[in-house]
């Protein structure tokens, strides 16, 4: 309908069509196809007069682009758009089409990696939401605020959002926002070690994706799983997921995240080669396109491969690089997990610089938190006061690694650390 409509030079009609196309290629994660009926729709209202309603049609397609535009991996372009028509937000009088406006710029701030602006973008939308009681628009606004608060380390406020966001709608009102909202827990229980919590949420996001047969939100929720699975130290369940999430992945941006965190599973597994090599791609893959909301954590992931294998000229370079736009972006807990991973490069080649790196790494993690990774910091502290000769000071770091893992549940972590106790114990009784 809408190629006959555009020959016709029915404009009017032409637009009604390309929009309903764009939808439906959209929900079919046709991506490509979705931007061109967009395009199409956007050059079509650009050649019509410059009235309120086609103004308001011009912003109703814009904010519909979000998802269109993030599995393209398209952010830059997409804010672009949205600042260049933003000065036209403020003379319409419909609330909630500017609630929804700025719901998509928080959410594309997001993805840039400037959480700030983000939140204040969020904030705005949750305000004009809330007065145009427009539902919809407020949850996505909430989306915007749980993932900016997540990686700027408020863990506390990123799932206080739940109990709002349960509150207006259920997963039959929008199961996009649900699940992408379940999701969203799950990374941050993960991050603090919960582990169990973490499955629950994104095992919930996997039967309410499975439910409405939404490939990609099964494959996303399929990676929060092997996500939170390899950091407990779970391998097997995190290559199965993995492998689910690859699977099932229906285009380049879903397909990109099973990637990365198969690969992380694989460096974990010792398949170092493997995996460095597919991270290693990513992460440049994601600093051309300009998505910051994955280069900070899969940047880190590669510098802590490195380490793994050894090559800790690599490591150390790559560390500094992450920490470098973490501090950018502000992500607390990469810039403590990076300054951890300094300090565990400097053990193996300049053990007297160590220290600087685990006291920072430590103070972070306890702020926010973050219990699994500050049990990892006293653990290097333990081997950094054994490397020293300080046997007490190494043993009691230890001994707090040791609680926090096996209070957590976390796996394989505990005998490690084990193993450096028992070592201490020999070191000791051969002095």
């Amino acid at each position: 309908m809408a190629y006959h409509y555009e020959r016709s030079q029915n404009n009017e009609k032409s637009i009604v069509y390309l929009s309903l196309a764009n939808q439906k290629a959209t929900n079919a994660n046709a991506m490509e196809e979705a931007k061109g009926y967009f395009d199409k729709a956007m050059d079509i209202l650009d050649e019509l007069e410059d009235s309120i309603t086609n103004r308001e049609r011009r912003i109703s397609l814009l904010i519909n682009q979000f998802v269109v535009f993030e599995q393209l991996f398209k952010f830059p372009q997409y804010y672009n758009l949205l600042t260049h028509y933003e000065s036209q937000v403020a003379e319409i009088s419909n609330t909630g089409l500017a609630g929804g406006f700025y719901s998509r710029k928080g959410g594309c701030e997001m993805q840039l990696g400037a959480f700030d602006k983000s939140i204040e973008s969020a904030s705005k939308a949750v305000k004009l939401s809330e007065k145009s009681e427009h539902i919809e628009t407020l949850v996505f606004a909430y989306l915007d605020l749980q993932w900016s608060y997540l990686f700027k380390g408020n863990f506390e406020k990123a799932l206080a959002l739940k109990e709002e966001l349960l509150g207006i709608m259920t997963e039959d009102f929008h199961h996009f926002a649900c699940v992408r909202f379940y999701i969203g827990n799950a990374v941050v229980f993960a991050m603090c070690g919960r582990w169990k919590e973490s499955l629950n949420e994104g095992l919930h996001a996997l039967r309410v994706s499975q439910k409405y047969s939404d490939n990609g939100h099964i494959a996303l929720a399929a990676w929060a799983i092997a996500g939170a699975s390899v950091l407990r130290g779970d391998i097997e369940k995190a290559a199965e997921f993995g492998e689910m999430a690859l699977k099932i992945a229906p285009n380049p941006a879903y397909e990109a995240w099973a990637q990365c965190i198969l690969a992380y599973t694989w460096c974990r597994a010792g398949a170092l080669d493997k995996g460095i090599a597919v991270l290693e791609s990513y992460v440049q893959i994601f600093r051309s396109v300009g998505s910051k909301f994955s280069e900070v954590t899969y940047a880190t992931w590669l510098a802590e491969a490195y380490l793994i294998k050894g090559a800790f000229d690599k490591a150390e370079q790559a560390a500094r690089e992450a920490l470098e736009i973490n501090q950018r972006c502000g992500v607390k807990l990469n810039i403590g997990w990076n300054h951890l991973l300094l300090g565990e490069v400097l053990l193996e080649t300049n053990v007297s610089q160590a220290l600087p790196h685990f006291e920072k790494s430590e103070i972070i993690f306890k702020n926010i938190k973050a219990e699994n990774l500050l049990a990892l910091t006293y653990a290097a502290f333990g081997r950094f006061f054994k490397l020293q000769g300080d046997a007490t000071q190494a043993r009691n770091y230890l001994k707090k690694a040791l609680e926090i893992f096996e209070r957590l549940g976390t796996l394989l972590e505990p005998e490690k650390v084990k193993k450096e106790l028992a070592d201490l114990r020999v070191l000791e009784a051969e002095k």
